[in-house]
């Protein structure tokens, strides 16, 4: 194949992808809200569970496991919403558009892999959970704006929401050291970063959710 052919096809590929717009609309919807309340119940899960006044309690790694198995339930659960929705239109799961997808996330979310790899390989800090949060939050952010050539626009938007809340957390925490505070204050230092989870994967998801969710005779977003 040349480079003519090859540029074709990935124009069609993008045609495509962008023609399913709707499709990759309807299927997030209900994949933000599974992930919004997830991510809801995993904060109040943090907030009891580091709480300083319950005798005996060990958060080793507690907030990295328990942000992996939301980030797995919710990855199982579009993996379910997308081969359902291939099957119903009969066609292949990890078609073209499907591959061209996961190569525009795959960067971002190999960047927050290695970081969160090398977090959890530091000593087990609350106060270093503010700072996970916030690299979770900005890469997932750049990688569904990686997907802004084909994802429908509700889906941008959110990328750029979450965008706006890492610069907003790399910026709250410095300003903390700056200030020789370590954004150690209030609930044993687990709480900036139980908001900020609870704040962005939580209500912005479900926030999504309501407003991209596919209602009967409404318009389609491009």
């Amino acid at each position: 194949m040349n480079e003519q052919e090859r540029a074709e096809e990935h124009l069609k590929t993008i045609r495509r992808l962008m023609e399913r717009a709707t499709i990759y609309r309807a299927i997030s919807a209900p994949t933000a809200l599974v992930g919004g309340l997830l991510s809801l119940a995993a904060s109040f899960a943090t907030w009891v569970h580091l709480n300083p006044a319950v005798p005996g309690t060990d958060h080793k790694n507690f907030y990295l496991w328990l942000w992996l198995l939301v980030l797995v339930l919710t990855a199982a659960t579009n993996t379910l919403f997308i081969v359902l929705g291939a099957k119903k239109r009969n066609e292949p799961v990890f078609s073209a558009s499907m591959k061209a997808a996961l190569i525009a996330l795959a960067p971002a979310l190999l960047l927050g892999a290695v970081l969160t790899c090398l977090l959890a390989a530091a000593d087990d800090d609350p106060g270093l959970y503010l700072f996970q949060s916030v690299i979770w939050a900005t890469c997932y952010g750049l990688g569904l704006l990686a997907t802004g050539h084909f994802a429908p626009r509700s889906l941008t938007l959110l990328g750029w929401a979450f965008l706006s809340a890492g610069i907003a957390g790399f910026t709250w925490m410095y300003l903390d050291l700056a200030g020789g505070t370590t954004y150690s204050f209030g609930y044993g230092s687990a709480l900036p970063s139980t908001l900020f989870m609870a704040t962005t994967f939580g209500l912005f998801h479900l926030i999504y959710a309501a407003g991209a969710w596919p209602r009967k005779g409404a318009t389609q977003e491009p």
